[in-house]
C-alpha cells in the first residue's frame, strides 16, 4: 500500500518531476516507467484523483498531499494541473529481448533536441514502428518535455538505448534487416525503394544528419522528395514521413 504523508519543504530538482495530469496519467497507466512518488494537489479534479489513488496503491507508490503552492514550488511550474511524479531514470529495453518480437526500427543518431525526440516517438507508435533505438552520445535522454511532447508515448513502445549505435546497426544488419538512412543526398527517394520489413530507418542529427559511419554500415540511402530548394526537412517530420511509407509499403505485403 502506498504511503501517505504531507510534503517534505525540500525541493527536488525539476528535471526529477514530471507534471500534469494527462502525462502522470499515462505514466502510471502503462506501468512501465513507476515513479518514486506522486504528488496531489487539490486542484487536480475528483475523478482524476481517485485514479491516481488506484495506480499508486497497486504499484506501491508513495502518494504526497500538498497544496497547490508548494506543488508549483516543487515543480518550479504553475502548470502542472495539481498532479507531478517524481521518477526515476527511464528504464531503456534490453536490446537482444526486443530483438526477438520487432521488425521496423526507429534508430535516431545523436538527436538533441527533446521535443524532437518525443515528436518521433510519438510517430512511431503512430505508424507501428516496434522499437526505437538511440545510443548514448550526444543524444536527449528520455525526460520530462520527452514525455511530454510525445504525449505518453515513451510508455507505449521500446525504447533501447546502447553504447555504439555503430555496432548495433552491424548487428541488426547480421539478423536480416535492412538499414535505411534517410539523407537528401541518396540516390533512392522513399517511394522507389523497399521499405519493406524487417527495417530500420535511421534518423540524423538536427544539423548534422546521420554519422558517416552509420552510413557506410546502411544498406540503402533514401531521400525525401521535395518540391522545392528548401533541402530537408525538420528531423521530426522527417521521421514522421519515412515511417508512414513503411507502414504503407507494409500494408502492401
Amino acid at each position: 500500500m502506498p504511503r501517505e504523508r504531507q510534503s517534505p519543504r525540500s525541493v527536488n530538482h525539476n528535471r526529477a518531476w514530471l507534471w500534469g495530469r494527462h502525462a502522470v496519467l499515462e505514466t502510471l497507466r502503462a506501468g512501465r516507467w513507476i515513479p518514486l512518488e506522486v504528488a496531489l494537489s487539490p486542484r487536480c479534479p475528483g475523478d482524476v484523483a481517485q485514479e491516481v489513488y488506484r495506480y499508486t496503491q497497486e504499484q506501491a507508490v508513495a502518494l504526497i498531499k500538498e497544496t497547490d503552492a508548494d506543488l508549483t514550488k516543487r515543480c518550479r511550474s504553475e502548470d502542472h494541473q495539481g498532479l507531478a511524479a517524481r521518477l526515476p531514470e527511464f528504464p531503456y529495453a534490453d536490446f537482444e529481448e526486443i530483438c526477438e518480437t520487432a521488425s521496423v526500427w526507429l534508430v535516431l543518431d545523436r538527436i538533441h533536441d527533446s521535443h524532437n525526440f518525443g515528436a518521433m516517438v510519438r510517430s512511431a507508435v503512430g505508424l507501428g514502428v516496434d522499437a526505437v533505438l538511440v545510443g548514448e552520445t550526444e543524444q536527449s535522454a528520455v525526460n520530462r518535455q520527452v514525455v511530454q511532447s510525445s504525449a505518453g508515448a515513451v510508455n507505449l513502445l521500446p525504447i533501447v538505448r546502447v553504447s555504439s549505435l555503430v555496432e548495433t546497426i552491424h548487428a541488426l544488419h547480421g539478423r536480416g534487416v535492412k538499414i535505411v538512412a534517410a539523407t537528401e543526398k541518396a540516390e533512392h527517394t522513399i517511394f522507389t525503394a523497399d521499405l519493406r520489413p524487417p527495417v530500420a530507418i535511421i534518423i540524423g542529427n538536427e544539423g548534422r544528419g546521420v554519422d558517416t559511419a552509420l552510413l557506410e554500415r546502411c544498406t540503402l540511402p533514401v531521400r525525401i522528395p521535395m518540391a522545392n530548394q528548401l533541402g530537408s526537412l525538420n528531423a521530426a517530420v522527417a521521421a514522421g514521413i519515412v515511417c508512414y511509407e513503411v507502414l504503407r509499403q507494409k500494408s502492401e505485403m
